[in-house]
């Protein structure tokens, strides 16, 4: 359950995206992906054209409830933007299972690349209109996305790290890292040194570093990186 510091900063945020909240709908449905059947939850707002720029949404391990994150707030915020925002149940391929994340990244990456031919097939929008923002185990599962397809717009990897083997890649989708420096669970040296192979390999990458976070971050730590997310997002979706 959100508190209620954290659900203030969120309505605020919310409320400050004037002219969608009273007409943005919420639609849930199903595709295949290696056998199992993948819910996606879909974000849109009745005025956004068909083919507007996308976001996909990606939870950490413990599920799109989760408390780390309020998703269905992020995405409504996301989608009040005029993006089509979906949150694609990735761990449906393993049975909600998030255990041996090694071992299953490449299930989980393929699923949400399933999750993009699913959202192109029903919306005509192509990858270098799509970008991903994970968190925690999402993010590391976006990063993993983000090797097999260098054509999306952009990757956002909140609390995550590089897969160990993703780590020899040649081409990137522009990044942006936000990792807390008290982070317990990831240490922020991941994103350090993912930013390091960026700037070696000479991919964009933005990284930010919040001194006062750890993992999951504060109700004032969400509302700073959702801007900086936004300001992100206003960069690689803008109109071509």
């Amino acid at each position: 359950m959100l508190s209620r510091t954290r659900a203030r900063s969120l309505a605020v945020l919310l409320c400050a995206v004037s002219g969608f909240g009273a007409t943005l709908q919420h639609r849930t449905a199903t595709f295949q992906s290696q056998g199992a059947r993948v819910t996606i939850d879909e974000y849109v707002s009745r005025a956004t054209p068909t083919d507007a720029a996308a976001v996909i949404l990606l939870y950490g391990s413990g599920g799109v409830r989760a408390s780390a994150i309020p998703y269905a707030e992020q995405a409504r915020l996301f989608a009040g933007t005029g993006r089509r925002v979906y949150l694609p149940r990735y761990l449906d391929v393993t049975r909600g299972s998030a255990r041996e994340p090694e071992l299953h990244y490449g299930m989980w990456a393929q699923t949400v690349r399933d999750a993009i031919q699913y959202i192109q097939s029903r919306t005509g929008i192509p990858p270098s209109r799509t970008a991903i923002a994970g968190y925690s185990l999402g993010a590391s599962v976006a990063l993993s996305v983000a090797v097999l397809e260098p054509h999306l717009a952009g990757i956002v990897a909140w609390s995550g790290s590089l897969p160990d083997a993703y780590r020899d890649v040649n081409k990137l989708p522009p990044l942006l890292i936000l990792h807390g420096a008290r982070d317990l669970v990831v240490p922020d040296s991941n994103a350090r040194q993912l930013a390091e192979l960026c700037t070696m390999k000479q991919f964009r990458c933005e990284l930010s570093i919040y001194p006062e976070e750890g993992h999951a971050f504060s109700a004032d730590g969400i509302a700073r990186g959702n801007r900086r997310i936004q300001a992100f997002l206003d960069s690689v979706l803008r109109s071509h």
